[in-house]
């Protein structure tokens, strides 16, 4: 019932449609009412409406982090995966972070056993002082030196099934 009282108080003041571009104009009577609308119109979902606890929100994080891919890890909690349900729930960095371990690539040094991580072909083509990136491509999780170098390439999902290197 406040909702309505406060809709029609600011409806009084201007039509709805010119609230938004207009707010700055907003006399300091009706202020409560806008922030009674601004909390109503909330775009954003707590866990509680998503159906989560903040128990079940840490374990979906920590299936990500151990390579369970988003969608997957929030499907054994029923709840369907979106980019912004994890915004919500406070979980962009961990599917950030996962998104960028999993589209790595990884340089093997066969002489040295030096391992190196780059997030980009370009990165990597940087490192081998190579102008362009796409020679390397063929190179590639098939175990080849790359030419004129000691270095293998791998991408990450490759690189953490091997024992061995």
């Amino acid at each position: 019932m406040e909702l309505i009282t406060a809709i029609n108080m600011l409806e009084q003041w201007r039509p709805i449609m010119e609230w938004d571009e207009h707010i700055k104009e907003l006399p300091n009577e009706l202020k409560e009412y806008w922030d009674m609308i601004l909390k109503a119109r909330n775009k954003g979902r707590s866990a509680d409406q998503i159906g989560l606890s903040k128990v079940e929100i840490r374990e979906i994080s920590e299936l990500i982090n151990k390579d369970l891919q988003p969608t997957k890890a929030f499907w054994k909690y029923g709840v369907k995966y979106s980019r912004n349900k994890a915004e919500m729930l406070g979980m962009k960095d961990v599917i950030d972070s996962y998104y960028r371990r999993v589209k790595s690539y990884y340089l093997v040094d066969v002489v040295t056993k030096e391992k190196r991580q780059f997030y980009s072909l370009q990165d990597v083509a940087k490192f081998l002082k190579r102008k362009d990136y796409r020679s390397i491509s063929k190179y590639i999780d098939r175990g080849l030196l790359i030419t004129r170098t000691s270095y293998k390439i791998y991408k990450y999902r490759t690189f953490k099934k091997r024992k061995r290197f």
